[in-house]
């Protein structure tokens, strides 16, 4: 079987890191072949890889001579060049974020539709939210963007034309349940290769000594953002004597500028000036000996864009017992290896969980070790690989349901009837009753 991937091969991606490691299992299956925006420097990969700068016929063209072709989706600019082509040759999408709303805006104005996407948002889901996509501006406080994207998420614009859809959690597949023609199958992400646990390098030792034997080191791994919640997690530790005199609390990667000074301020304020510490991007050498010296992790994210966190699996794959919120994916966690708090609780519910673990270094331990025994047992690429290679097996037969599916608007459209919701309900029960949609 011929299959296109189509995919970022951007070596700042981690999406495209992972989905690099299924490559060599689903060669052994198909006759893969890899494609990809042509901007900056490429990651190598094991099968042919051909480049592409636009949406061109002949790129259509290529791609509909392959017996499937599967689109990999994330909400940033990696992706730009993809969308408009899993619009354009329907095939399995495999969507790593829970909003696309960013994406999807992006591509309307690119490509001239805002306006008709506006009405769209307007009719589901009325006019102030249809005016913030319009202008992109939302309400100013710290995540209003985000939560506009989390209300938003656009995700039926990417998947109407799919033949089916890959998430990597049960909360997400419910979300986009209906959404493709197809199947939507759920798929456990793998960790990032890249985030290997190499030994303690001579660059982290001034930080990790700088931290007493007997304090506690808390962190959080990823992009430092409003959704992130590190401030909840500063007043948790300052509200609570014995967590303000022994937690170092660190948010280890990039950050936005607006937000890492607010975060810094908010540290003064509450007396952790000198315990909070935000390191901007780290190498993968850094990054595991801060894991390795790390004692807790935390990942306490409201509202949640991403279909699953590889941010959360990596602190778990390094043995650390991981804090979360207890909802969307987060729930899905094995309760052996995190401890869930209700978002509702504050950052008193945030302090109960860490001084439970502050607390018990045994708890800790045996939190930690089923972690890593999750990751590492429960998230392989090879088993990744098998969900891809059926999912796509299903995709496939789903493709005469969309040349139906086409007639029959296209029917609907020249007799001026598809503006009828009356008429559109009864052809669409009709279909459903016919092919077995689900």
């Amino acid at each position: 079987m011929r299959v296109a991937m189509v995919m970022p091969m951007a070596p700042e991606s981690a999406i495209a890191d992972v989905m690099l490691q299924t490559v060599v299992p689903l060669a052994t299956h198909w006759q893969l072949d890899v494609w990809t925006p042509t901007e900056g420097e490429l990651l190598t990969c094991p099968v042919p890889v051909h480049r592409f700068d636009d949406t061109h016929p002949e790129v259509i063209a290529a791609l509909e001579r392959y017996d499937i072709v599967v689109h990999v989706l994330g909400d940033s600019p990696l992706h730009a060049r993809i969308l408009p082509l899993a619009i354009a040759v329907p095939g399995l999408v495999v969507l790593h974020d829970a909003s696309m709303t960013n994406l999807v805006r992006h591509t309307a104005i690119d490509r001239g539709y805002l306006a008709e996407l506006v009405r769209g948002v307007r009719a589901e889901h009325g006019s102030a939210l249809a005016e913030v996509l319009r202008t992109g501006m939302a309400d100013d406080h710290a995540g209003g963007w985000m939560q506009f994207c989390a209300d938003v998420p656009l995700d039926g614009s990417v998947l109407e034309r799919s033949l089916g859809a890959v998430v990597h959690s049960l909360w997400h597949a419910r979300r986009v349940d209906g959404r493709s023609l197809g199947d939507v199958s759920v798929a456990r992400l793998p960790v990032p290769s890249n985030r290997t646990f190499s030994p303690a390098i001579d660059e982290a030792t001034a930080l990790v000594d700088s931290i007493a034997p007997d304090d506690l080191l808390v962190v959080t791994v990823g992009a430092v953002n409003a959704n992130r919640h590190i401030d909840v997690m500063l007043e948790a530790v300052a509200q609570d004597p014995l967590l303000a005199g022994q937690v170092h609390l660190w948010a280890i990667g990039a950050a936005e500028e607006d937000e890492a000074s607010r975060l810094v301020a908010l540290a003064d304020e509450l007396g952790l000036a000198d315990r909070f510490r935000i390191t901007g991007r780290v190498t993968d050498g850094l990054l595991s000996a801060l894991l390795a010296r790390a004692d807790v992790g935390f990942a306490l994210r409201a509202p949640v864009l991403e279909g699953q966190s590889a941010s959360v699996l990596t602190q778990m794959e390094a043995g650390l017992p991981v804090v979360v919120y207890d909802h969307a994916h987060y729930a899905e966690l094995p309760g052996d290896a995190v401890v869930a708090v209700d978002p509702e609780a504050g950052p008193a519910g945030v302090a109960s969980a860490l001084r439970r673990l502050a607390d018990d270094r045994h708890l800790r331990e045996q939190l930690g070790n089923h972690a890593r025994r999750h990751v590492l047992e429960e998230r392989s690429a090879a088993a990744y690989a098998e969900t891809l290679r059926e999912a796509a097996e299903r995709a496939m037969a789903t493709r005469p349901l969309l040349h139906v599916t086409s007639d029959v608007a296209a029917r609907l459209d020249r007799l001026d009837l598809d503006t009828v919701p009356a008429v559109v309900s009864r052809v669409s029960d009709l279909l459903f009753e016919l092919y077995d949609l689900a």
